[in-house]
């Protein structure tokens, strides 16, 4: 790989990934490089189209536990970071909760959120006297986190309804940063265990935290009884094994999954709605465009539902772009080619490489988008302004036999929430709004406040 340029530093990247910096420095480095650049001596990171393909749709390319964060071959492995049989069988039990007919089932329960959400803004709208200061980043999490509560055990955690962040909230994001800095630290290798001692008490205490909340709630789960398959993800997967008439998913294989899924199952959604936010308020054409859209198609809230949501070209475009301006995952999901090496975008790789297409710089490079720092919906429209935009960069839920098998689900959920929001309320900005992308990410953003001025919409 001599010809590749980058970083040939050992455990520079790993450095930065711990800096929080890791999307802006691999962004510089593309931006110097072009789209392939190799950020270790055993692993490149690419940001065109055609490697999506020939990495996340080819099956010889695998994941690893050194990414994942989880070396000792005796620790119980999630959804996902297992081999490939037992991702199969694992994504086939979960796959019940993730139905179009689950989706729909789910609808009272998500409606029934933002009702609430919508209930407190008007309330703490009433009480300001016309106006209300709201951080909509707080929200967004506690709106998702319920939901995924509800959606994982059986039971929503309350945010929303007492108007505060449920203790497990800020442990979620402990645990999503502890995973960046436990894959960064295994850059380190063979001083990694080592490194791991040294690793923030803090962190590891919420790490510790969430791993024990999980087991409570998968405990008490577990005794209540399944009414129907698609109820909730632990309904889904103890249904699974009562139809293979045997135990095809472990407890330990279970408990590993609801540690992850009730982490991933909120904040990449919440992170997306507060990145498509962020943006429209820095965009008033936008976000005016998108408030008439709304308005023009609805005349009472009742009438906002998941299936009409979903008929709303510019709603959609506007995600989309929010999305590719802050992806939820701000890097990609490294994987490793086989011993015998493998072909991408048409040059060979040696064997044991990682490899991955990162998301934030993927979507930020000019090579694909026109104006990529710029907040354009009409991208996504039919009639684009930008017709040369590479759009088969841009795949925000992966691709193949891992793509996120929850898109459906973030997508009722993004839809629904903010076109109630846009249909009840105007809002402005509090403040000077940052770039999205100008915070820290460890693998996951560190997000900051998002805090608006709400009002009851004037028309």
């Amino acid at each position: 790989m001599s010809h590749i340029q980058g970083i040939l530093a050992v455990g520079t990247i790993g450095a930065t990934l711990l800096s929080g910096l890791y999307h802006l420095k691999l962004h510089d480095l593309h931006s110097q490089y072009g789209p392939v650049v190799r950020i270790a001596p055993d692993e490149l990171s690419y940001i065109n189209a055609q490697a999506w393909k020939d990495i996340y749709g080819n099956r010889n390319i695998t994941r690893n536990r050194v990414w994942a964060g989880q070396e000792e071959e005796n620790h119980p492995m999630s959804i996902m970071s297992v081999d490939e049989p037992t991702h199969l069988r694992n994504r086939r039990a979960v796959a019940g909760a993730f139905t179009e007919h689950a989706i729909i089932e789910h609808a009272p329960l998500l409606a029934g959120l933002v009702d609430t959400m919508i209930r407190k803004f008007n309330e703490e709208i009433a009480r300001g006297e016309g106006r209300a200061t709201i951080d909509l980043t707080a929200w967004f999490n506690w709106l998702t986190f319920d939901l995924s509560g509800a959606l994982s055990f059986g039971e929503s955690f309350g945010s929303v309804e007492n108007g505060r962040a449920h203790p497990w909230v800020e442990i979620s994001c402990g645990f999503g940063k502890g995973i960046a800095l436990m894959a960064s630290i295994n850059f380190f290798r063979p001083l990694n265990k080592l490194l791991k001692l040294a690793m923030p008490k803090d962190t590891m205490e919420k790490m510790k935290y969430h791993h024990e909340l999980v087991h409570e709630k998968l405990m008490q789960r577990l005794t209540m009884k399944t009414k129907v398959k698609a109820e909730d993800y632990v309904g889904s997967i103890t249904a699974y094994n009562e139809e293979k008439g045997e135990t095809k998913i472990p407890k330990e294989e279970i408990e590993a999954n609801m540690t992850v899924l009730i982490f991933a199952g909120s904040e990449t959604t919440s992170t997306a709605m507060t990145a498509i936010v962020t943006h429209l308020l820095q965009n008033r054409a936008a976000s005016e465009k998108l408030r008439d859209e709304i308005r023009a198609a609805y005349i009472t809230e009742a009438e906002i539902t998941i299936a009409s949501v979903a008929k709303l070209e510019y709603l959609t475009a506007v995600i989309q772009e929010g999305i590719r301006m802050g992806p939820p995952t701000a890097v990609g999901l490294p994987r490793v080619t086989p011993k015998e090496g493998e072909v991408i975008c048409g040059h060979y790789v040696p064997g044991n490489t990682f490899v991955a297409v990162n998301q934030y710089p993927a979507f930020r490079s000019a090579s694909n988008f026109n104006h990529p720092d710029s907040f354009v919906p009409e991208r996504f429209l039919p009639n684009s302004p930008h017709p040369s935009d590479r759009m088969d960069a841009f795949e925000p839920f992966l691709l193949g036999r891992h793509k996120c098998i929850g898109q459906k689900l973030a997508w009722a959920i993004m839809r629904l929430t903010l076109a109630r929001l846009f249909f009840a309320f105007d809002m402005e900005p509090l403040g000077h709004i940052h770039d999205f992308g100008e915070q820290n990410s460890y693998i996951v953003w560190e997000k900051r406040p998002l805090k608006l001025c709400l009002r009851l919409r004037e028309c």
